[in-house]
C-alpha cells in the first residue's frame, strides 16, 4: 500500500494521461484487488461513471493501471503460497492484456517499460522456485 515500506511499481500509474489519473488515484486509494478484477470485468459502478466521465476504453486503461499496481502491493518471499503468486502471474497477464499465463512472456513484455515490475516478476519466480525445492527437501 503507498506509504508502506516495500517498493510499489508506480510506473503504470505514471503512464496513464493526466485526464484519467485522479480516476485511478481514487481507485488505488480505495478499491481492493478483488473491486478492480470485478470493475474489470463488469465495467465502472454507477457512482464511478458519475464521479468520473470516462469512456470504457480510458476505464479500461484505468483498471489495467491500477490492477498492475495493486499486484506489485504484494511482497512475495519464502515460502509465499505458490498458489498465490500464480494467481497473481495470471491477474497482472489479465490486465496487461494476454492470452497467456506465462510469466516469462509477461517479464519479457514489461521490462523495457516497466522494469520495477520486471524484477517483481523475477522475484516471483525465484520465490516459486526456492519454494518448491524447500518443500522437496522436507518430503526426502
Amino acid at each position: 500500500m503507498p506509504g508502506s515500506n516495500h517498493d510499489v511499481d508506480a510506473s503504470f500509474m505514471d503512464a496513464l494521461p493526466f485526464s484519467v489519473r485522479e480516476a485511478a488515484t481514487d481507485l488505488i486509494r480505495y478499491a481492493s484487488l478483488k473491486d478492480m478484477l470485478e470493475i474489470r470485468q463488469e465495467g465502472p459502478t454507477e457512482f464511478l461513471q458519475s464521479r468520473f466521465n470516462l469512456n470504457q476504453e480510458q476505464w479500461l486503461q484505468v483498471v489495467n493501471a491500477v490492477i498492475m499496481t495493486k499486484v506489485s502491493y504484494f511482497q512475495v518471499e519464502l515460502h509465499f503460497p505458490n498458489r498465490y503468486i500464480d494467481k497473481l502471474i495470471e491477474i497482472a497477464c489479465y490486465a496487461h492484456g494476454m492470452s497467456s499465463n506465462d510469466p516469462i512472456e509477461l517479464y519479457q513484455s514489461v521490462l523495457s517499460d516497466h522494469p520495477n515490475f520486471a524484477a517483481w516478476i523475477k522475484n516471483a519466480i525465484q520465490i516459486k522456485q526456492q519454494n518448491l525445492r524447500f518443500a522437496h527437501t522436507q518430503s526426502l
